[in-house]
Parts: C-alpha cells; structure tokens; sequence
C-alpha cells in the first residue's frame, strides 16, 4: 500500500510536538476530493465530528469534514487517538497551517503532555487515513487494538528499569584503578546545559485556528 502521508520532521519543544507533513503526489489535499476515503475515516471515528474546531466557519469539525485539506483532517485524527488513551488529560488541542513555499506540506502541531503518546498517535493516525484514501480494503484497521497499543506502548518506556549504578558492581569487576577514574571525572568540565528556547526555540509558525477536543 502506498504512503498517502510523509512525515519529513518531529521537533519536539517543551510544550508542543510539531510534525512537518507532506502529501502523496497525485493524492487528494482536500477531503471533497475523495468522499469515499472521507466517509471511511467517519466510520472509523465517528466521534470525531463532535471535535470543537476553533477559527473555522463552524464550531465542530462535523461542518468542515466534509472539505478540509488533509493535514488538517490528520491533526483531528490524531488527537480523536489520544483521547481515546485516556492519558492526556481533559483538553487535547491542535492546529495546522501550510508550509510557505513548500508545495503539498503543512505543519501539524499537537500540545504534547507526552511526546512517545503523541508520536505515536499521529503515526497510527496516517496509516489510518493512508488505509481510508489509498486502500479501502479488508480487513478494518482495528481501532481499539490500534489504542491499545498506543497505551501499552507509554506503559513499557514507563516501566523501564533503571541502568544499574556503578556502587552496586562488586569491586574486582570495577577494577583497581575505579576509584582514579571517578576522582578524575569529578575534576572534569562539565558542558554548560543550554536551555531550550533559545537557539533551539521552535518556530510555532503563523498563527492559525486551534482544534479542542
């Protein structure tokens, strides 16, 4: 099955994930391009229709479905997926805007409360729509199993152990000259930590419509 969604970047900042986007050559930018693929996501989100939708001609995604480009349709995807986790919180939001000249490719930004979960998410959320536009065939993507996953998937990085510590190693497996070693470390530089934000800050884009779950 061919790739309807290419996701080119993932900058994760301390508040928000921002994904640059691009759509499939030949494939439909806006959803009235393909209804059939349109009504395939609908069946298998229906609740996705009762997503508030801020900035748009209508206060709930119902409205704009219908004719939306499909970035924006992906973005409501992905944030119907983590609310579905439960794990978020009660206020999921996003927002999409067109990368200027840079034909086919937007940017889709999520409040990111978890940066796995949300990777995540959008991840699922394109072969969700890559399986309606491109594919349309059996079997069903499975929904639940597809946010079962997500779940399991954040509950296995949380569940990680911790390395072991260097006291806990007995000490003629760390070797007579271990406690040199740690002496010289100790006198070594450490780097200076730069903070976020600076250099690094993200580039939040123009200021565009905010999707609420």
């Amino acid at each position: 099955m061919a790739q309807l969604i290419d996701i080119q970047k993932v900058v994760v900042g301390t508040k928000n994930l921002t994904a640059t986007v691009r759509i499939a050559d030949g494939a439909p930018l806006y959803t009235s391009e393909d209804l059939e693929g349109t009504t395939r996501v609908y069946e298998l989100l229906p609740d996705i229709i009762n997503q508030a939708c801020m900035g748009d001609a209508s206060s709930t995604f119902k409205d704009v479905m219908g004719d939306t480009e499909l970035a924006h349709l992906l973005e409501h995807v992905t944030i119907e997926l983590l609310a579905r986790t439960n794990a978020v919180g009660a206020i999921t939001a996003g927002r999409t805007w067109a990368v200027e000249g840079q034909d086919r490719t937007y940017s889709v930004q999520f409040v990111c409360p978890d940066d796995v979960l949300v990777a995540g998410a959008l991840s699922s959320a394109v072969w969700l729509m890559t399986w309606a536009y491109m594919d349309g065939s059996d079997p069903v993507p499975d929904v639940d199993a597809t946010v079962a996953g997500l779940v399991g998937l954040v509950q296995s990085l949380d569940q990680e152990p911790a390395p072991p510590s260097l006291d806990a190693v007995p000490d003629d497996i760390q070797g007579p000259d271990a406690d040199a070693d740690e002496a010289q470390d100790d006198q070594e530089q450490q780097p200076d930590e730069v903070p976020y934000g600076e250099e690094g800050e993200l580039d939040r884009g123009p200021r565009m419509s905010k999707k609420i779950l």
